[in-house]
């Protein structure tokens, strides 16, 4: 007489886990973030060397002002016209894009990441920290993390988290080049310097990894979260070696900056969660 193994059921891949519940991974992953942020803080902010050297370059993006001329120009004003209502837009673009195709949970978060982002920014930049001036001729005050570069930052990444999956490649490719070149031109025009843009890529990945702490329907990313906890970093570490280490002029100083972001976009939307169908 012939047996039959009972069907097995089925369960997620070691990789990814359903969210139903909540995320450690996440959480872990916000946490490591978090932490490289601080000592991101203390290196370039709290020390004599890390000062001096993001001064010179700061300096020279100052010297440099109002040089540019033709179809950079012409950004560089498009951006000068920013202004808070234009967030406040886009924030709400996040949202629709989340309703209109039936996800409220996926544009509740969205909001979050974009709204979250900046909101996290301004409280580090504004209330937590602190530039104390160590040179004879520093500048006490703060501008870490960049509000203009986390704004366009958060608004790529709860674009990213409210669309759908089939868009999210043409929506991390235009939210990268979008956000990269506002951490360049901040740079470049003077109003920031390069560790603000980095912490700006660091927030962006803490905010996005905090969503998905809580639970919420769909199947997590774990090994791709770990990935984005340690890229991000990663990235932004290099980056301070080139740039300060290596004595970088500002041409590739701003623009090894906004490719930070931009790797933070990329790296971002292969740690979303895959959706379930039918679910939010």
């Amino acid at each position: 007489m012939s047996t039959t193994a009972a069907p097995q059921p089925w369960s997620p891949p070691r990789s990814a886990s359903t969210g139903r519940s909540w995320s450690p991974v996440a959480l872990g992953a916000a946490w490591g973030q978090l932490v490289a942020l601080g000592v991101l803080y203390v290196v370039c902010v709290r020390t004599a060397p890390g000062q001096r050297e993001e001064n010179r370059l700061h300096s020279l993006a100052l010297e440099n002002r109002g040089s540019e001329t033709g179809w950079l120009r012409t950004a560089f004003d498009l951006v000068d016209r920013l202004q808070p209502q234009h967030l406040v837009l886009g924030v709400a673009v996040v949202g629709l894009v989340g309703l209109v195709r039936g996800r409220f949970g996926a544009a509740v978060r969205g909001v979050v990441v974009a709204a979250g982002t900046l909101g996290l920014t301004e409280l580090l930049k504004l209330v937590l920290l602190e530039r104390p001036n160590l040179l004879e001729h520093g500048s006490a005050a703060n501008s870490l993390p960049s509000g203009h570069t986390s704004a366009v930052l958060g608004l790529a990444l709860g674009l990213l988290v409210a669309g759908p999956r089939w868009l999210r490649l043409p929506l991390a490719l235009a939210g990268a080049v979008a956000a990269g070149a506002m951490g360049a031109f901040v740079i470049a025009d003077g109003w920031h310097r390069v560790s603000d843009v980095l912490a700006s890529a660091l927030v962006g990945s803490i905010v996005l990894c905090l969503v998905q702490v809580v639970p919420h329907r769909g199947e997590r990313r774990r090994a791709a979260l770990v990935r984005l906890a340690l890229v991000v970093p990663g990235a932004a570490a290099a980056a301070l070696v080139v740039v300060y280490a290596g004595g970088a002029p500002l041409t590739t100083s701003y623009l090894v900056a906004g490719a930070v972001v931009a790797l933070t976009v990329l790296t971002a939307a292969q740690a979303l969660p895959r959706e379930v169908r039918g679910r939010a």
